[in-house]
């Protein structure tokens, strides 16, 4: 049948809107580096906190992700550490020197547009899947593009010296893939693309194993393929066990995590918490390193790991209504809160548009929250599987992506990676009366 001038028109209509959700979040993702990376121009990238830094200066030194430092609170016993950070920072960073130079700002907007690839994958996936009523196409259009004016996602977006800010791009990329289910993303080539997504999730922060897993299980449920399932299964399975490899050879011992995994725990289940959580605005946990290995001295990295890992359980094992009570409050942070913690504290008018941003997310993270509460607990099954296991793997996604910070310490980084996720899901609940 031929096309009328009326497709012809809409098609270009089309186009420029894709055009638009692809530029965008570019230019205001730039925007906001130009904005809050200004201040740090003149500083080197190798002096980046976190050991972002020491790790990159080792990596383009030919010498892996290795650092010796005191800065763990060891003050005159130096650990090498191997295993302290997963390798997709430090490449990424790295990778920004060799074709810039250790200039902050270049650096930080080649991350940024780098990292911004998967999240441009996603909005072309959005776009192909867009409802034809008007109302609720432009709600999926304020869906995508909103994140971008939320401070706390943009600090994701922009971040280099966090490891939210490498994941929150596969993790999006990932939702969009089983929330949006496009059909022309099946087979062999949607498998790959899926299992890369995982893989580059899992190399950016080794704590966000259990979405991967999650993610995972929702994929296998909804491919019918046994080949696709393997494949997809093989090659996620890939990052952790070369992960693991690397690190026997590195450092001694098979391990799918870090050796920071011990502090980290132990820093959210001492007996100095409660009276140092949340903490005040501009400040972290990171000063009580020092507290927690005072008159410590450890041999290597994972005796050291291993030390933290056993009193942070002895703890929790001793001190079960402390525990409690430190629960509650990172629960709040993570779920309810509109105030940030653990970042660089802001005032007058910036702070108000902090705080409308997390209303937003807020709005947004609720609504996809009950919604698919509510999908599991309609009573039709399979003229809806596909909106079902969307729904139970948005809902499992958000308690594998907080339940680690519930064990450990909470901020706002931690939840924010959650903002994309919960507006693809929200999107697909608005275009799914297409399918109906």
């Amino acid at each position: 049948m031929p096309r009328t001038a009326g497709d012809l028109d809409q098609t270009k209509q089309d186009r420029r809107l894709l055009l638009v959700l692809l530029i965008v979040p570019v230019l205001v993702s730039l925007a906001a580096v130009w904005t809050l990376d200004q201040a740090r121009a003149g500083r080197s990238l190798f002096s980046l906190t976190n050991l972002v830094g020491p790790t990159t200066r080792s990596l383009l030194n030919g010498g892996g992700i290795t650092v010796c430092t005191e800065e763990m609170g060891t003050r005159g016993n130096p650990i090498c550490f191997h295993a302290a950070r997963m390798p997709a920072t430090a490449i990424t960073v790295a990778s920004g020197i060799r074709l810039f130079g250790d200039r902050y700002v270049p650096v930080a907007c080649f991350k940024t547009i780098l990292l911004l690839l998967p999240v441009e994958f996603t909005l072309y996936l959005a776009w192909c899947c867009l409802p034809r009523p008007f109302g609720r196409r432009l709600m999926v259009i304020l869906l995508l593009l909103i994140p971008f004016f939320i401070p706390a996602f943009l600090a994701d977006v922009t971040n280099l010296q966090v490891d939210e800010g490498f994941s929150y791009s596969f993790l999006a990329m990932a939702a969009a893939m089983l929330f949006l289910d496009w059909p022309g993303l099946r087979g062999v080539r949607g498998a790959v693309l899926f299992a890369a997504a995982l893989d580059g999730l899992y190399l950016s922060k080794s704590g966000m194993l259990a979405a991967v897993l999650v993610l995972l299980v929702g994929f296998l449920a909804l491919e019918r393929q046994t080949k696709l399932r393997w494949l997809a299964v093989l090659l996620v399975a890939a990052a952790p066990l070369g992960w693991a490899l690397h690190q026997h050879h590195a450092s001694g011992r098979f391990s799918i995590g870090t050796s920071f995994d011990g502090i980290n725990l132990h820093k959210g289940n001492n007996a100095g918490f409660l009276q140092n959580y949340p903490p005040t605005h501009g400040d972290s946990l990171d000063w009580y390193d020092f507290e927690l290995n005072r008159g410590m001295s450890f041999p290597d990295e994972w005796s050291f790991n291993d030390y933290h890992l056993r009193a942070a359980r002895q703890y929790l094992l001793t001190h079960p209504r402390e525990t409690l009570s430190g629960d509650r409050r990172k629960l709040r942070i993570l779920f309810f809160s509109v105030e940030k913690y653990g970042s660089t504290a802001i005032f007058g008018a910036r702070q108000l548009i902090e705080i409308a941003g997390m209303l937003l997310f807020r709005l947004m993270f609720w609504i996809a929250t009950v919604s698919a509460i509510v999908l599991l607990l309609r009573h039709r099954f399979e003229d809806d599987r596909s909106l079902r296991v969307a729904a139970a793997t948005f809902l499992a996604l958000v308690a594998a992506s907080t339940l680690p910070y519930l064990a450990g310490f909470a901020y706002t980084r931690h939840v924010s990676i959650l903002i994309y996720p919960s507006a693809l899901f929200c999107c697909r609940l608005l275009c799914e009366p297409e399918r109906d």
